[in-house]
C-alpha cells in the first residue's frame, strides 16, 4: 500500500524550508522515527522523521529544493500490518523530557538497519552519526530503553567536546564568464542567509540605532572564575560569558526598558515580565541566536550548563525552529572568535537592545594612580532610540560594568 508523506508543520509561522540533505533512497527499508530528510527553515535545521515502517517507494525532493508545508516528500510502500503513525516536528529545547513513542502492537520490528532499531529522537540520532556511534550497540537509559543524548556521549568516550559538524549542503555555484572584467561565480543564497539578510534589513530600516562603547575591568572576575573552575561538574567550562549574562539580567531587572520591545503598529511598549537572553552564535550556516529561556531564574553554574548545551546543539546542528525565538535581549560574544575591540551590533528586532562583547585582553590600566596590567573587556551596546534615551543607556551600561567589576554581587 502506497502512502504519501507530506512536509508537516515545522513551527509557528514557518511555511517553507530548504532541503539540506536527503537521508534515504528509493527501495530502502526504513523504520518509524528514522530520519528521512534534513530541512532548513529560517536559522534552524530540522530532521524530519519517518512516520512509517516500510519501503521507500519514491523520493520526491532533491537537495537544495525549497518545499512548502503540505508538499509530498516521500512515498512509502508500507507493510501490510504496519499502521501509519502521525508525525509532528516539535521544537524541543530539552531532550531529557522526551517521551517514549508508541508503536502499534501489530507492527513487527524491522531488521537492524544502518540507523539501528533503538528508540531515539532525531536529534540524538544525528548526534550519534556525528560522533560515529552505533545506536544499535547502546543500552538506552531512557524510558522503555530509549537512547538519550547522555547515552551517546558516554558511548563516544565522553561529552561532545569537539565533534566535527556535518557541513550543510551548499547550493551549487554557477560560473558566469564576464568578458570585460574576468570570470565570476554566482552562489545562490541559502535559506539561512536569506533569513539573516531579511532580518538585518528590517532591523536597520525600522529601528533608529544608537551605539555606546565602554570597558570593564574584569581582573577580579577572572580570578573568581578561575577559582570557581574546579567547583561542581568536572565537565563544566566556566568562561566569563555566564557572569556577563548574570550581570545583564540584574541590570535588566533595574532598567526593564532594555527588556522591552516597541510595537509600532499599536503604538505601545511591550514590557516583558520574563527574561530570556539570545546568544549570538556563528555556525557554518550563518549567525544564529539560540535563546536561554527564563535566565533570571538561573544561577551562574546553571547558566554555564545551558551554554554548554547550546554549544553542543551548534556543533551537531540540532537546533529546532523555536530554539531561536522568544528572546527579550541579545548578547553577541564576538570576542570568543577573536573579535575586534568594539563593534556596532545590529538589534535583534523586535528587541530594544543588544550587547556585544569584544576580546578580553591584558592591558595597561590606571588603578589608584598607578599603571598596572589588568584584564579589560570591551563592551558595545546598541539600543532602540525610540524607546531608550542616552542617559538611560549610560546608566544601564554602568550598572553592567559595576557588577562585572565587583563580581561578588553576582553571586548573591
Amino acid at each position: 500500500m502506497n502512502r504519501e508523506f507530506r512536509l508537516p508543520d515545522l513551527g509557528e509561522g514557518v511555511t517553507e524550508g530548504q532541503v539540506v540533505r536527503v537521508l534515504v533512497r528509493e527501495g530502502e527499508r526504513v523504520i518509524e522515527d528514522q530520519p528521512l530528510l534534513e530541512v532548513e527553515t529560517d536559522k534552524a535545521s530540522v530532521e524530519i522523521p519517518s512516520p512509517h515502517t516500510g519501503i521507500v517507494a519514491g523520493v520526491h525532493v532533491t537537495e537544495n529544493q525549497v518545499v512548502n508545508v503540505g508538499d509530498v516528500l516521500v512515498t512509502f510502500d508500507t507493510d501490510g500490518n504496519a499502521e501509519q503513525v502521525a508525525v509532528e516536528v516539535k521544537p524541543t529545547a530539552t531532550p531529557a523530557t522526551e517521551s517514549t513513542p508508541t508503536v502499534p502492537a501489530a507492527a513487527q520490528p524491522s531488521p537492524p538497519t544502518a540507523h539501528g532499531t533503538k528508540a531515539a529522537s532525531p536529534a540524538v540520532r544525528k548526534l550519534a552519526r556525528t560522533l560515529g556511534v552505533d545506536l544499535q550497540a547502546i543500552n538506552g537509559s531512557g524510558p522503555g530503553g530509549r537512547v538519550t543524548r547522555e547515552d551517546v556521549e558516554k558511548a563516544s568516550g565522553g561529552p561532545t567536546a569537539s565533534p566535527t559538524p556535518t557541513p550543510a549542503a551548499a547550493p551549487p555555484p554557477v560560473a558566469v564568464d564576464d568578458e570585460k572584467w574576468g570570470p565570476i561565480v554566482c552562489v545562490p543564497l541559502s535559506r539561512a542567509r536569506k533569513a539573516i539578510a531579511q532580518a538585518m534589513i528590517r532591523s536597520v530600516s525600522t529601528i533608529p540605532h544608537a551605539t555606546d562603547t565602554d570597558d570593564a575591568d574584569v581582573t577580579d572576575l577572572d580570578a573568581l572564575r578561575r577559582k570557581s573552575q574546579g567547583d561542581g561538574s568536572p565537565e563544566r567550562k566556566l568562561s566569563i560569558l555566564p557572569f556577563v549574562i548574570r550581570a545583564t539580567v540584574l541590570a535588566l531587572e533595574k532598567y526593564p526598558i532594555f527588556n522591552a520591545s516597541y510595537d509600532a503598529q499599536n503604538e505601545q511598549i511591550v514590557q516583558h515580565r520574563y527574561t530570556s537572553i539570545a546568544i549570538g552564535v556563528h555556525t557554518d550556516r550563518g549567525l544564529i541566536a539560540p535563546v536561554l529561556r527564563n535566565v533570571d531564574t538561573l544561577t551562574i553554574p546553571q547558566i554555564a550548563d545551558r551554554l554548554a548545551d547550546l554549544a553542543e546543539k551548534t556543533r551537531t546542528g540540532s537546533f529546532e525552529v523555536n530554539d531561536t525565538r522568544g528572546g527579550t535581549f541579545t548578547i553577541s560574544n564576538a570576542g570568543a572568535v577573536g573579535g575586534s575591540r568594539y563593534s556596532i551590533p545590529i538589534i535583534n528586532s523586535p528587541q530594544s537592545a543588544i550587547l556585544a562583547l569584544g576580546r578580553t585582553r591584558l592591558q595597561p590600566w590606571v588603578v589608584d594612580g598607578d599603571i598596572v596590567a589588568r584584564f579589560i573587556l570591551p563592551l558595545s551596546l546598541s539600543f532602540d532610540h525610540r524607546l531608550i534615551d542616552g542617559a538611560d543607556e549610560v546608566r544601564f551600561m554602568q550598572e553592567i560594568i559595576g557588577l562585572l567589576e565587583d563580581p561578588g554581587r553576582l553571586m548573591l
